[in-house]
């Protein structure tokens, strides 16, 4: 089951994976280009139609992804817990000189502008599981620019230069919080275009 989305509160699409090979009683030979069709058991010893995807050509051992569309029974948001700025410089006007402003003891030069700062949020991606089975849900986020994502979720990796993974359990009619911090850098302090991952216990 898969929920992907960039956004804090719009319908999140759900899925499936699934591995062209043996063990999913594929794998004889790669799939073509076209149309795949979902159907579930309707407990009523028929089928029930889900849905119609086209998918690309799949090689033996590759993964199957099929979009099926927004669930209802699972909802999913994005929440933002709190959020400062730090790491903040100012810069003379007219001059090369850099301030460290966030720090006890310095002045602002009202003749100075802000140069670079870093906005630290810490968010909640909280799942409700309305189904009546545990499910298993992959998130995946975009960040654009240099960012810092801290946290101590499961399986949390990046699935590209700026898209955080992770992967979690949902027991059925349960809610369940996963918390992060994300630490963008803007002005002097972007030095790069991606997404690093750092390990820290992260409080609501």
């Amino acid at each position: 089951f898969r929920l992907s989305g960039a956004g804090l509160h719009e319908p999140r699409s759900a899925g499936y994976t699934q591995t062209n090979n043996e063990e999913s009683e594929l794998g004889t030979t790669p799939l073509p280009n076209g149309m795949v069709r979902v159907f579930r058991d309707n407990g009523r010893d028929g089928l029930s139609f889900l849905a119609a995807r086209n998918i690309k050509y799949i090689p033996i051992g590759d993964k199957i992804e099929l979009n099926l569309g927004p669930d209802p029974r699972v909802n999913f948001e994005l929440i933002k817990l709190r959020s400062h700025r730090d790491n903040i410089w100012m810069k003379l006007r007219g001059g090369k000189v850099f301030r460290r402003v966030d720090r006890p003891g310095v002045r602002i030069d009202v003749r100075s502008t802000v140069a670079g700062w870093g906005q630290r949020s810490i968010y909640t991606q909280r799942i409700r599981n309305y189904t009546g089975v545990d499910i298993e849900v992959e998130v995946r986020r975009v960040w654009p620019g240099h960012v810092r994502f801290r946290s101590s979720l499961p399986a949390v990796k990046t699935h590209d230069f700026r898209t955080v993974q992770f992967t979690t359990q949902v027991n059925a009619g349960h809610k369940q919080d996963n918390l992060f911090e994300v630490i963008t850098l803007h002005g002097r302090n972007q030095k790069q275009n991606h997404v690093t991952l750092e390990p820290a216990r992260i409080r609501g």
